[in-house]
């Protein structure tokens, strides 16, 4: 009975060991690691903007809030024409970094990774026409950080 246990362990051991591997291979998203196909490649360069876009959010959010609190500051001093044109620059940079937010929000609610999962002419259009969408969003991303980083850092 104990050997017969044992054996029935082993087997339900190897049973799940092997059904591991299948799940690996097969992947739910439609992308694997290894660009098999050129959709899998161009999805890969999909994520990567996404990724570096996504990696500079906090700095973003972190300078949105800065921004803020100098026109809050800024607000408390008497009129005069330096201050108009320093409100007028933070303005401009809350909103470049506004919509630089929306733009990345507004992309991952519609993205949809598994659009003609079936069809790969159409899929390689969406993928094109998103990793153009998404090269956008990253750049507005870089460049509002980076025009925010030289005011502040004044």
């Amino acid at each position: 009975m104990k050997q017969l246990t044992i054996l029935l362990a082993c087997c339900c051991l190897l049973a799940a060991c092997n059904d591991g591997a299948n799940e690996s291979e097969e992947r739910k998203d439609g992308f694997s690691e290894t660009a098999k196909t050129p959709e899998d490649s161009l999805y890969k360069l999909v994520m990567e903007g996404h990724d570096i876009g996504m990696a500079k959010m906090g700095k973003l959010r972190g300078l949105q809030q800065q921004a803020q609190r100098s026109l809050d500051s800024l607000n408390k001093l008497s009129s005069s024409e330096n201050k108009a044109q320093w409100q007028q620059t933070l303005m401009d940079i809350q909103e470049d970094l506004n919509y630089a937010e929306y733009s990345m929000n507004t992309w991952m609610e519609e993205f949809n990774s598994d659009s003609a999962k079936d069809n790969p002419e159409l899929r390689l259009e969406y993928l094109k026409t998103e990793q153009d969408k998404v090269e956008k969003v990253k750049n507005n991303i870089l460049s509002s950080i980076q025009r925010a980083d030289s005011i502040f850092k004044k």
